[in-house]
């Protein structure tokens, strides 16, 4: 098995916004006047807000305005970003994974997150080693459909065998086994160990240390 580049995801994977991701959420879902179970928040919280807005509305047969709990989601994301400062949400090995393996293979970013937060999270010098940064505003279908992961692999010239994409939840997981592509699972965001096992990755990591060792073996 050998590969010619690698894409990774953002939330979760990178940077650890998981827990502003989760609280926003929790706001939200409170403020509309529903209550979830902590597991059930977590899963809630690998969609997007209008995805989770819909199963409220389902699950409980109420119906609301939909875009004023988009918005009402939003802004207290954009709150917390500004609390806990976006550039300081980055794992500690992150930004130097992306540099010493962007030197050796090419390497592009695939996210569920919008234009305006990415551009909150990269400084220059860690997004000039990438080749681009898929956001949710460059698809019309989001994670876990196929249509990222397939135009990241068009974009690169390359072959859904030559690549290995890295995650940290089942929407990730999904989207590559939809697609054939090989899954790196990354333990410590959104999915547990377990239900990323489920979907047979290539390999199993909590550091990125790990996987630039895996990396090695396949470049």
């Amino acid at each position: 098995m050998q590969i010619k580049a690698v894409l990774c995801d953002l939330d979760g994977t990178l940077i650890d916004s998981i827990p502003l991701i989760m609280k926003s959420d929790k706001d939200a879902i409170q403020k509309f006047g529903f209550k979830v179970s902590n597991q059930r928040l977590r899963e809630l919280s690998q969609l997007h807000s209008r995805d989770i807005a819909y199963y409220l509305m389902d699950s409980t047969r109420s119906v609301f305005d939909i875009y004023k709990f988009i918005e009402y989601r939003r802004s207290v994301f954009v709150k917390l970003l500004k609390k806990h400062k976006a550039r300081k949400l980055w794992f500690k090995d992150s930004k130097d994974f992306i540099k010493e393996v962007s030197c050796i293979l090419p390497m592009a970013v695939i996210t569920g997150s919008r234009h305006k937060f990415v551009e909150t999270v990269f400084d220059k010098k860690t997004f000039s080693c990438l080749k681009f940064i898929i956001t949710s505003d460059d698809v019309a279908h989001k994670k876990p459909d196929i249509e990222p992961l397939e135009k990241a692999i068009k974009l690169l010239g390359l072959k859904n065998k030559d690549v290995i994409f890295i995650g940290d939840s089942e929407q990730d997981a999904l989207m590559c086994q939809r697609l054939g592509v090989k899954f790196v699972a990354k333990i410590g965001g959104i999915s547990t160990e377990n239900q990323l096992r489920r979907y047979n990755p290539v390999f199993v990591a909590k550091t990125f240390s790990e996987i630039k060792r895996f990396i090695a073996l396949l470049s």
